[in-house]
């Protein structure tokens, strides 16, 4: 009975760890909720991920009614990590404003990732960038 109850306590152990439990989760997992929790109305959720900046901004999306909104990931979610910081890009489909693009900023504390701020990024394709005119 003792050995079932710790093969159990092991394979809840591995599951949570797998899901992203603990601290062994990456930038770009917590990135991923962050963003999942945010469109799925979750606010709460996001602002556990949230440290600095970001949670308030998050607290004023709470203060302003939190409503999820129509969002999918594109591609994946790239990060550069340094130590405790580390900045991640991810791209969103969102219904009414097509493709954004996002660039996180996380750092650890107290041994977990936190999205410390985030902002749109303002890259646009005006057209005709890399397309040189020769006079002839």
């Amino acid at each position: 009975m003792k050995l079932r109850t710790l093969v159990l306590g092991a394979v809840a152990g591995l599951v949570m760890t797998a899901c992203g439990g603990g601290s062994g989760s990456s930038p770009e997992s917590v990135t991923e909720s962050f963003v999942k929790a945010l469109a799925g109305g979750d606010c709460e959720k996001a602002l556990e991920m949230a440290t600095g900046t970001a949670s308030e901004t998050v607290q004023g999306t709470i203060d302003g009614g939190c409503e999820g909104y129509e969002s999918e990931i594109v591609g994946d979610i790239t990060c550069e990590t340094e130590e405790d910081k580390a900045t991640c890009k991810c791209t969103e489909k969102r219904a009414i404003m097509g493709d954004m693009t996002y660039n996180y900023d996380l750092e650890k504390v107290d041994g977990n990732w936190k999205i410390a701020s985030y902002t749109k990024d303002m890259n646009m394709d005006l057209g005709g960038e890399g397309e040189e005119e020769t006079a002839e």
